[in-house]
């Protein structure tokens, strides 16, 4: 048994999270591995180091700090949040981060970023918490439009949470099979098509497969937190979450704000301890029938109808089958109308077709779907390309 703890992100909703771990550490709760995206990462990372109340702290003391996160510095450097202040001045002078703790406590620590030139998430395992880790933390917590591009050996790398917000199923393939997540969003919430899209398609342009990702990034997130939702009720996972929205600024100048949201995640975590306690402790997690339907692979076979040639409509079921793991193969018909064979579970499929559906010139007027026999065989998606 490997326990795994999962860091959602959300700029100043993190504060929730600074509030979470807090009460775990000082309640002696420990994991052997831990992810964090963008603030979930940047705050989580004092879990590793022990140090508790140092975001809360920090972000009180210079929310207002011109040198911290202003529009100056967004004109001045290309950053909203100065980036030498962040990851230097700050972590080096004003509130220094105990590196050398965070190298020798055991528990691994991933970072995820999202790499512009693909739009897929990559993950960083940091030790030492010295520079290159620094690099990918800011890395993760660099928004688009308001940051500039991270450059790190071959990446690119921007804010983490567009290509994987929360990453359950990263850990999940790294072996941790006892895992706590910690959401900044309450139970039912689902995130809308951003509103900042015509500016980031002009602010990326030079990376079309960003540009696929930002686009998409409302059905990923959405298609993680019902897979953590089903798991949740079956005793898979166990989750915190704020009880309502926390009303929060992604820029939050008020220390009383941030202050509140701490506390907030305080009395979730206080309030779920013990039940955590048990889940985390118990030797066997249950599996339930309906899971195992669930989880079952099948095959289906889809005629789609509409303007659906000359789209792009096989790259993006491609590029929807590899990031869901999916093998089968699309074509083009004489007929203008596209067929594709997916196999997966139904949970998957359709999220697949939900991310082409959501393409902007693709429009599907019609569609016929049916099961086929699985191909035990195949290995991977394939296009047809006439």
């Amino acid at each position: 048994m490997k326990k795994g703890l999962i860091m959602e992100g959300g700029a100043m909703r993190g504060m929730f999270t600074c509030g979470v771990i807090d009460v775990f550490m000082e309640n002696g709760i420990t994991f052997d591995g831990a992810v964090g995206i963008s603030a979930g990462a940047v705050f989580g990372c004092n879990y590793k180091s022990k140090q508790i109340g140092r975001p809360l702290r920090y972000n009180k003391t210079y929310c207002r700090d011109k040198r911290y996160c202003s529009f100056s510095s967004l004109l001045k450097t290309g950053d909203l949040y100065n980036a030498d202040f962040c990851y230097r001045e700050l972590l080096e002078n004003l509130d220094p981060f105990d590196a050398g703790t965070f190298e020798k406590d055991p528990m691994a620590f991933y970072v995820g970023a999202t790499d512009v030139k693909t739009g897929k998430c990559v993950f960083h395992k940091c030790t030492d918490g010295k520079q290159t880790d620094t690099q990918w933390l800011r890395a993760s917590a660099s928004m688009p439009l308001v940051s500039r591009i991270v450059k790190i050996g071959t990446y690119e790398l921007l804010d983490g949470g567009i290509a994987d917000s929360i990453p359950l199923k990263f850990m999940e393939e790294e072996g941790y099979d006892r895992n706590v997540v910690i959401l900044t969003q309450p139970l039912g919430y689902r995130k809308s098509r951003s509103k900042a899209l015509p500016f980031l398609r002009i602010a990326m342009k030079e990376y079309p497969l960003m540009i696929d990702a930002m686009e998409k990034r409302h059905v990923m997130y959405n298609h993680e937190v019902g897979d953590i939702e089903r798991k949740e009720a079956k005793g898979q996972v166990f989750v915190i979450r704020p009880s309502a929205p926390l009303k929060i600024g992604k820029i939050e100048k008020d220390p009383k704000q941030l202050q509140r949201v701490y506390d907030l995640g305080r009395e979730e975590a206080l309030k779920n301890l013990e039940k955590m306690k048990d889940f985390l402790s118990r030797p066997e997690l249950e599996t339930d029938k309906e899971d195992e339907v669930m989880a079952q692979r099948v095959r289906r076979h889809f005629h789609f109808y509409g303007t659906v040639q000359g789209v792009g409509f096989r790259f993006q079921a491609m590029m929807a089958a590899e990031s869901l793991g999916l093998t089968g193969w699309v074509r083009n018909e004489h007929d203008g109308s596209v067929t594709m064979e997916v196999q997966g579970t139904e949970e998957e499929i359709a999220s697949a077709v939900e991310l082409i559906a959501n393409s902007r010139f693709i429009r599907i007027e019609k569609t016929e779907t049916k099961l086929v026999p699985l191909e035990e065989h195949e290995s991977c998606f394939t296009a047809d390309y006439w």
